[in-house]
């Protein structure tokens, strides 16, 4: 008796990736021969020619590049020193979108920099109006909850009338750490990166008396472009799902200091090693998945999900037919087989997915849970359910490091990357594209996009992205900042 095509199918991806080097091999070439990939630099242009040349190779259809074009950032000049109680040099990198400035402040501690570090530290009586404001970077949030993004710390500090803001990573290594501070404009106050070693050093200054410091910026704000590179496995024309959607996608842009490699060079080749694998697979056995598979990799992630937004933007008038977007950012760190599925704006899936991956026999937890910070998040508030494929080992299980790990950092390097761990996720990404490709019965509902912002207002979620900067988007046609 031959097996059910899915239970075929399903074994010709697994055998496909597991006997396969691909993914590895190209995030290597991806970040030795691209290097960093910032927003509108020519490292992330060769990377898109690459990614839409392994895209063709794949034997994918369509294969689409979608420039769009804003205003950038370009790094220049960044200096720090302490100048009381003693003159010391501290090494320190400007935050994307920061403005050029100099400044000489006295310096302030915001803690964690969450809502009540804020007025703790005074924010309420105007005692950091003016003030250089220090920060700690991926500290835990109140009450065990994940911590403020990052921008959203900063955005405490515009609110709060500081003169500049200074972000200590909290991993040691001399690391400073970096991430945007705006989108399209340049940021309302500098804001520099600073290592866990020199965070350390002023907070320790100041448990003995005022400190002062001074910083120096310059930056340029460019126009310039990116590319969003795109393809799609087309449906059986004979399928009654065949007009339907299912997208796959990953950010490809890095950060100026480091190519990149864990965030997001394994998202990158984790969604190319599935398109590759689940293409062989259909064309082996000589049909098309029921609804048409899009694989995207999205530009200027890091700088406000831009590639994202320009994408729903682009492509509204086929957002009905969109019946699942699964987002990979970021993996690589941790044991392979610790992956789990995060769901975003769809609690109603967690049954569905998890029946899934008992069908898989794999063990793939499934929760849901609202998050802003990644490519899923334009697809969230255009009311299409989405979900991330993450680790569910922390970094700091997985390496002693906390939130980000090396990520933000320079040390985003291919060495940090475990090569079984990305074959194993890009296993488990395959195959859930594949039975959204092929679920019979599909039990997800699109939302209204006022519904979904109406219920961010509610949860408190909509404040903290306009205080961040984050709201409205770059490029939206349903919401408003009313």
């Amino acid at each position: 008796m031959s097996e059910p095509p899915l239970e075929a199918l399903d074994k010709a991806i697994i055998g496909d990736i597991y006997r396969s080097h691909t993914a590895y091999e190209r995030l290597v070439e991806l970040c030795d021969s691209c290097g960093p990939r910032f927003a509108g630099t020519a490292g992330e242009q060769r990377a898109a020619t690459l990614l839409a040349q392994w895209l063709a190779e794949a034997g994918l259809a369509q294969v689409q590049r979608e420039p769009f074009g804003y205003l950038g950032w370009r790094r220049g000049e960044s200096r720090l020193e302490i100048v009381q109680p003693t003159a010391y040099p501290l090494a320190a990198l400007a935050l994307p979108h920061c403005p050029p400035g100099d400044i000489e402040a006295e310096l302030c501690s915001v803690g964690g920099g969450e809502a009540d570090d804020y007025r703790a530290a005074g924010a309420a009586a105007d005692r950091l109006q003016g003030k250089v404001l220090l920060c700690a970077a991926e500290s835990s949030g109140p009450s065990g909850q994940p911590p403020s993004h990052r921008r959203l710390k900063y955005g405490r500090a515009v609110t709060a009338g500081a003169a500049a803001f200074l972000y200590y990573n909290q991993n040691p290594g001399g690391l400073a750490v970096t991430g945007s501070l705006a989108t399209r404009k340049p940021a309302p106050i500098p804001g520099l990166g600073l290592a866990y070693e020199d965070g350390a050093t002023l907070l320790r200054l100041l448990e003995h008396g005022p400190v002062r410091v001074r910083l120096h910026v310059t930056a340029a704000f460019p126009e310039v472009e990116s590319t969003n590179v795109l393809a799609d496995l087309p449906a059986d024309p004979a399928s009654p799902h065949r007009d339907e959607l299912v997208l796959a996608g990953a950010h490809y842009d890095s950060h100026d200091i480091a190519p990149g490699a864990l965030d997001n060079g394994t998202g990158v080749v984790i969604i190319l090693e599935a398109a590759r694998a689940l293409a062989a697979a259909y064309r082996a056995a000589g049909r098309a998945p029921r609804r048409r598979l899009r694989f995207c990799f999205f530009a200027a992630e890091e700088i406000g999900l831009l590639g994202s937004w320009n994408y729903v933007s682009r492509h509204a008038a086929e957002l009905s037919q969109l019946r699942f977007m699964l987002n990979v950012d970021d993996i690589g760190h941790s044991d392979p087989g610790a992956e789990s599925l995060h769901l975003v704006g769809c609690p109603e899936l967690v049954p569905h997915f998890a029946a899934h991956a008992q069908a898989m026999r794999y063990p793939l937890s499934v929760h849901e849970r609202l998050s802003t910070s990644s490519d899923h998040f334009p697809f969230v508030m255009h009311g299409i359910p989405a979900g991330l494929v993450e680790n569910e080992a922390s970094p700091e299980r997985a390496t002693g490091l906390v939130g980000r790990g090396w990520g933000h950092t320079i040390a985003d390097t291919v060495d940090k990357v475990r090569p079984a761990t990305v074959q194993s996720a890009a296993v488990v990404t395959a195959r859930l594209l594949l039975r959204l490709a092929e679920d019979e019965r599909w039990p997800g509902r699109q939302r209204l996009p006022a519904a979904v912002e109406s219920d961010l207002a509610a949860s408190g979620r909509l404040a903290e992205l306009r205080q961040s900067g984050r709201w409205p988007p770059p490029w939206s046609t349903t919401t408003s900042d009313n």
